[in-house]
């Protein structure tokens, strides 16, 4: 399974070196940022370059970082080209938890962004209700 992260800035290539400090150096993944000069056609053409170096197929999630913004569009314009998988909201347990879901090789595209969606409300805590409620005396 290759991986590739797309977002406004350095989000990208931020969660992809965080992740990597937890679950050590992964390969098959790529990270692109657009920056305030940049334009969506440029993102774009980059991230169609990383697809076909991965081979095109049916291999590829691309992680975006928010729904209907440039970065995603940019990756929505090329899945009518690339069967790719897409999945929007990318945040640091979300890109763990794909890193551990592509060890299991029978684990298809399709399977990863199944569970990586079954799993996504789980990410998101809230600490002083979690601490009231674990910390009742």
């Amino acid at each position: 399974m290759k991986y590739i992260f797309v977002s406004h800035g350095d989000l990208a290539k931020s969660i992809l070196e965080s992740a990597q400090m937890i679950v050590g150096e992964q390969t098959e993944v790529k990270a692109f940022g657009l920056y305030p000069k940049d334009d969506i056609g440029g993102l774009k053409a980059k991230v169609k370059q990383a697809i076909e170096e991965f081979g095109g197929g049916g291999d590829i999630i691309c992680f975006t970082d928010l729904f209907s913004g440039s970065p995603f569009n940019a990756v929505v314009g090329l899945m009518g080209e690339y069967p790719v998988r897409h999945i929007t909201g990318m945040n640091l347990p979300m890109v763990l938890e794909a890193f551990m879901a592509r060890m299991n090789e029978t684990n298809s595209a399709e399977d990863i962004c199944a569970k990586l969606l079954r799993e996504a409300p789980a990410t998101f805590i809230d600490v002083n209700n979690y601490l009231d409620v674990n910390l009742e005396d």
